[in-house]
């Protein structure tokens, strides 16, 4: 799904407080590209629905829904016919399969704040601003959303009118191509969300 490495600083830079010679400086509308995307993590900050697709050579893979509320999470991994619902309120974490009931678990529970992932793009630059939103192109590195390689990768995100956020990017898989496509919306006012009840004992 979606974290990221921010760009480290290049050399010291000289007592004169110019440029240091050869550091690659931001581009032209940079920062205001990064301002925009932090206002729209800024709006889901009070809670957030969100639902991500994985789809590999044009077949879904992978479908995750659920919910984020106060640093905790809810959500579904739907994925080879099985579902499997995770639960999280920092530092515990819980996991249910369909027909059984929850079970409490130390480790081994994917992320369920696709957010977080979108907080430090390593570029950012504004691709579209008009009255139907607010087109975004980053930069992410691979590891950062879960992929190998070295290469960066390119996700395009889109701002709406009512704040909710919507993040693509496709990458080569063996001989086909594999793309994740994330919706969040805003929800301030949902439920909390509460560590489940009966725990199984294992």
């Amino acid at each position: 799904m979606l974290a990221l490495v921010a760009c480290q600083p290049g050399g010291p830079t000289p007592s004169s407080g110019g440029p240091t010679p050869g550091a690659s400086q931001p581009a032209p509308g940079a920062s205001a590209a990064a301002d925009h995307l932090a206002a729209a993590i800024e709006g889901l900050a009070a809670g957030y629905t969100f639902d991500t697709t994985v789809s590999v050579g044009g077949q879904v893979a992978t479908h995750v829904f659920g919910r984020s509320a106060g640093g905790a999470s809810d959500f579904v991994v739907e994925s080879n016919g099985a579902e499997i619902t995770y639960r999280t309120i920092p530092p515990r974490s819980w996991v249910k399969q369909a027909g059984k009931p929850w079970v409490a678990v130390d480790s081994g529970v994917p992320d369920g704040d696709p957010l977080a992932a979108l907080t430090k793009p390593s570029s950012v630059t504004v691709t579209a601003d008009d009255p139907n939103g607010l087109r975004l192109q980053a930069s992410y590195p691979p590891a950062a959303l879960g992929l190998t390689g070295t290469k960066p990768v390119e996700v395009t995100i889109s701002v709406a009118p009512d704040g909710s956020v919507q993040a693509s990017y496709g990458v080569p898989l063996g001989a086909g191509r594999a793309t994740s496509l994330t919706t969040l919306t805003p929800s301030p006012g949902q439920e909390p969300i509460v560590a489940p009840s009966p725990i199984a004992t294992v």
